[in-house]
C-alpha cells in the first residue's frame, strides 16, 4: 500500500502550463485533422472551406480559453488599466483599421468583419494568458514552464507523426477525391499545406534548439530526443522558411547573451540535425513539395522564392491604391491575384498594410515591437523562458515568408507565448506592465 501511495504521489500533475501545451499541441490539431480530412488543397462545400481557411476551430479554442479566464477572475478592464499610453493610442489606430477597412472599404464585409473580430480574439486570449499565468502559483519542485508547455506541444507532433504515415500509407481512391488527384502537399492532417505542417513543426524544434544550446544541461537528455523528433518533421516536410528561422533565432540567442554555447552541445545539436536531416531524406515522398531545395528553384530570384516576389509587389501594388485604410482584413484573398488566389500575402508588413493600411498597421507594427522590447531581455536571462522565446520568435521570423499572423492555429501559439512571457517580466519587476 506505501508503494502505491508513493508510485500515485509521483505522478505529476498537470498544471496551466501543462493543459495548454495538450490543449494547443494535441487536442486541437487532432480536431482540426478530423474535421477537416482533405487530401486537396480545398474541400466543400464551400463554407467548410471557408471555416478551414479561418481556422475557426482554433478561434473557438481561444474563446473557450478566454471563458476559463474570466471564471478565474479575468476581466478586460483589469489589463486596460495597466497598459501605458502609447499601447492604448497604437490599440486604437489597430482598432480604427479594423472597422474602417472592414466595414467602409472591403468588398466582402462578412468575410472582413469576421477575420477583424477574430484580431479582437486574438488580443483578448492574450491578456486572459496573461491574466492566468501571473496567478499561476510558483514552486521550487517545478518543472521549467517550457518543459511542461513544450511537453504537450511535443506530444502533439508525435500525434500528427502517426496521423500522417496514416494518411499517407492509406489513402482513399484518387477517383473519390475532390478534383480526381491526390495533392499529396496539401494532405497533411488539419494543415492548409505541408509547409504550414513544416511551419508549425519548426518552431517547436526552435524553442527546443534553443534550450539544447543554452539551457539546463540536465534536462538536455529529454530535450535531445524531442529535438530530434521536431526537426525530423521539419526537413521532412522540407519548409525553407523553418530551417532559415532555427538558423535566425540562434544567431538572435548568441547575439543577446554575447557568449557562445559550449563545444558539446554544439556537437551534440549538430549530430542530431544532421540524423534529423538523413531520416527526412530517406522518408520524403519523391514530391518536389518537400524538396528543401529543388533545382526549379535556382532559375530566378522569384523561383527561388516560390513566387513571393511576384505577390508581394502585386499586394504593394494593391495597397497604393488604398494606403490610408487599407482593403479590409482577409482582403489579398479577393484583392490580388497572380496567376492564382492567396489567403494571406506571406509576409507580415505586407498584410497590415493591404488589410488596415497605413493607420492600422502603425498600431499593430507598434503593439508587435513594443511586445518584443518588453519581453526580450527577461526571456533571454532566464534559462526557463528562453526556449518559449524561440518558439516565439521563430514564429516571427517565419511571418516574413509566410501566414504566421494570418492563421489562428499560429497566432494562437504566438498570443500564448507572448502571454506566458509578458506575465513573468511583470511578476519579476514587480508587477508593471510598462517595463
Amino acid at each position: 500500500m506505501g508503494h502505491t501511495a508513493t508510485m500515485k504521489h509521483s505522478v505529476p500533475r498537470l498544471d496551466l502550463f501543462g493543459w495548454l501545451g495538450i490543449t494547443i499541441g494535441v487536442i486541437m490539431p487532432v480536431i482540426s485533422a478530423l474535421l477537416y480530412p482533405v487530401y486537396m488543397h480545398q474541400m466543400q462545400p464551400a463554407w467548410a472551406e471557408w471555416t478551414r481557411l479561418m481556422e475557426l476551430p482554433f478561434v473557438a479554442c481561444e474563446l473557450v480559453i478566454i471563458l476559463v479566464a474570466r471564471g478565474k477572475g479575468y476581466r478586460d478592464v483589469l489589463i486596460w488599466r495597466k497598459l501605458p499610453r502609447d499601447v492604448i493610442v497604437a490599440l486604437g489606430l489597430l482598432l480604427a483599421g479594423l472597422v474602417v477597412s472592414s466595414v467602409f472599404v472591403s468588398k466582402n464585409v462578412a468575410a472582413s468583419v469576421t477575420f477583424s473580430i477574430i484580431t479582437l480574439v486574438h488580443l483578448r486570449f492574450c491578456s486572459a494568458i496573461f491574466f492566468m499565468a501571473t496567478k499561476e502559483e510558483t514552486g521550487e519542485t517545478k518543472p521549467p514552464i517550457f518543459h511542461r508547455f513544450g511537453g504537450g506541444l511535443v506530444a502533439g507532433l508525435a500525434v500528427l507523426a502517426i496521423l500522417t504515415i496514416w494518411k499517407f500509407q492509406l489513402p482513399p481512391p484518387e477517383w473519390t477525391v475532390l478534383g480526381g488527384k491526390i495533392e499529396w502537399a496539401s494532405a497533411l492532417p488539419g494543415f492548409i499545406n505541408v509547409r504550414y505542417f513544416g511551419s508549425w513543426t519548426g518552431a517547436i524544434a526552435t524553442g527546443l534548439l534553443v534550450a539544447l544550446l543554452y539551457g539546463d544541461p540536465r534536462r538536455a537528455g529529454i530535450y535531445r530526443r524531442w529535438y530530434l523528433l521536431a526537426a525530423g518533421l521539419t526537413f521532412w516536410s522540407g519548409t525553407r522558411a523553418a530551417a532559415l528561422a532555427m538558423g535566425a533565432v540562434t544567431l538572435i540567442t548568441l547575439i543577446s547573451l554575447r557568449r557562445l554555447p559550449s563545444v558539446e552541445a554544439v556537437l551534440r545539436v549538430g549530430a542530431l540535425s544532421a540524423l534529423a536531416m538523413l531520416g527526412a531524406v530517406v522518408l520524403a515522398p519523391s514530391e518536389e513539395a518537400f524538396s528543401l531545395f529543388a533545382r526549379d528553384n535556382l532559375g530566378s530570384a522569384d523561383a527561388l522564392t516560390s513566387g513571393r516576389l511576384a505577390l508581394w509587389h502585386a499586394t504593394f501594388a494593391r495597397w497604393l491604391e488604398a494606403p490610408l485604410f487599407g482593403w479590409g482584413s482577409g482582403s489579398t484573398f479577393w484583392e490580388v491575384n497572380v496567376g492564382w488566389w492567396h489567403t494571406q500575402p506571406h509576409n507580415t508588413f505586407l498584410l497590415f498594410l493591404v488589410s488596415w493600411g497605413i493607420v492600422g498597421a502603425a498600431g499593430a507594427l507598434w503593439l508587435l515591437g513594443r511586445a518584443i522590447i518588453s519581453v526580450h531581455r527577461s526571456a533571454m536571462q532566464d534559462d526557463s523562458l528562453r526556449p518559449v522565446a524561440g518558439t516565439l520568435y521563430a514564429l516571427l521570423s517565419m511571418s516574413i515568408f509566410a501566414g504566421m499572423l494570418h492563421y489562428p492555429r499560429f497566432v494562437m501559439l504566438i498570443m500564448l507565448c507572448f502571454g506566458v512571457l509578458f506575465a513573468k517580466t511583470c511578476n519579476n519587476s514587480s508587477g508593471t506592465m510598462a517595463n
